[in-house]
């Protein structure tokens, strides 16, 4: 089998090879060079006077800055071999070499476009647009020598024995391989488009945009499956074996899994966390970045990202600061000394405060905590409606009492230590 499909290989490239001499044969019409050449320049004049417009657009704008020129190129060829098939009842090889190099052409910026956009922070992009361009300039080659049948034929005749009654052949697995990156192309540029409109309903807020993103996601794969599976050749049918394996497994191995899976749609549906939210969750404090299907995304306040798996929400005891309030309360502590006057020092602290932007003036309070020695301790308890400012609003505080108790002449408590000597004897 192995000598029969080599030798297969072998008449296919004399054929190949044939149809390039007929191809190389047909290129002496210099009114149909003309004419290509010509198309070929008004598509790039008109490309240049466009797409500086359409370069800086998001996607699909910028797509379509790309696909200019071949569309251009591939409609007019297409419109004029027509015309020449009609008038000569037979089609240029010429024409059709360029109309098949354009849509080649065509074919590749569309999909290098389509794949930057999806998989942008993706490291393997490059290498993989290359092997893709590859493969379609394979396809243009053998769509210009109009060898796509013998090669189907030659592809669909190497075949691998699967077992004793199933086979596979090469044609099958490209075939499935097209198949397969066509759908999840699709299947992703859709999910794009219905989040992208729904996180741009404004009635309905975060979490619920949330939980039906997830939900498309998911549609959108289940009817991708089943309509991929059948075109690959996969009977839907053994889908209900598998089900059952999944099924186990969930009982077994994936039960954290599919546990913070179900949190995950828990956290949303109930909105105790919403982003944006201050946490406090074993040992740390921080803002919710992001809500996964697996893990919560918390942002501490020294810049570390922490990710929390879903479960931990459900089960263990949490602190959110912005649960029903935004508003976080913070104090500050200070001594004055017992030789000044006390109430008005404290009157002052209550003035400053309240005179601070960032605070809440009708939740502000002052007040003598403790008695030391020399003087009294003093904290000032205040609410700040933008947690994230807490940190910079006692400073400013701290920098206006020292500034007023130089002003006024106010003390701090005098620290002195006694020392008593005893002598034996």
């Amino acid at each position: 089998p192995t000598m029969n499909n080599f030798n297969k290989l072998i008449d296919y490239i004399n054929i190949l090879h044939a149809k390039i001499n007929l191809l190389l044969s047909d290129g002496g019409n210099i009114s149909v060079l003309a004419s290509i050449f010509g198309i070929i320049f008004i598509a790039w004049f008109i490309t240049r006077r466009i797409r500086k417009h359409f370069l800086q657009q998001k996607f699909p704008l910028s797509l379509f800055s790309n696909i200019i020129a071949p569309s251009i190129v591939y409609a007019s060829l297409s419109i004029i071999n027509l015309a020449y098939l009609i008038k000569h009842s037979s089609s240029n090889y010429l024409i059709s070499f360029f109309s098949w190099l354009a849509l080649a052409m065509l074919c590749i910026r569309a999909i290098n476009g389509i794949l930057s956009h999806l998989f942008a922070s993706k490291s393997y992009i490059q290498s993989l647009t290359k092997i893709i361009q590859l493969s379609l300039w394979l396809c243009a080659l053998v769509m210009i020598t109009d060898s796509n049948n013998d090669i189907i034929v030659l592809l669909d005749s190497i075949t691998f024995h699967l077992s004793k009654t199933n086979e596979i052949s090469i044609w099958d697995i490209l075939h499935a391989i097209a198949t397969i990156i066509i759908a999840i192309v699709i299947a992703m540029l859709t999910n794009q488009f219905i989040e992208r409109k729904i996180s741009n309903v404004q009635n309905i807020d975060n979490n619920l945009q949330q939980i039906f993103i997830r939900l498309s996601k998911i549609l959108i794969f289940i009817v991708g499956l089943l309509i991929t599976l059948p075109m690959v050749g996969i009977d839907i049918t053994a889908l209900s074996v598998l089900g059952g394996a999944i099924g186990v497994g969930i009982g077994f191995g994936l039960q954290k899994i599919a546990s913070n899976f179900l949190s995950g749609f828990i956290i949303l549906f109930d909105r105790s966390i919403k982003v944006g939210d201050r946490l406090i969750i074993d040992n740390n404090a921080g803002l919710v970045e992001k809500i996964t299907m697996r893990y919560v995304v918390m942002e501490r306040f020294d810049g570390t990202e922490v990710l929390i798996p879903n479960e931990m929400f459900i089960t263990n005891s949490i602190q959110n600061q912005s649960y029903s309030n935004t508003s976080l309360r913070a104090e500050i502590s200070c001594n004055i000394g017992s030789d000044n006057d006390i109430l008005h020092a404290i009157e002052l602290i209550t003035q400053i405060i309240k005179n601070e932007p960032n605070t809440l003036n009708d939740k502000v309070s002052v007040n003598i905590t403790r008695l030391i020695d020399g003087g009294v301790e003093v904290k000032g308890y205040f609410w700040v409606e933008n947690p994230s400012l807490i940190n910079g609003v006692g400073n400013s505080i701290y920098v206006q009492i020292l500034e007023l108790f130089k002003q006024q002449a106010i003390t701090l408590p005098a620290t002195s230590q006694r020392i008593e000597l005893i002598k034996n004897g």
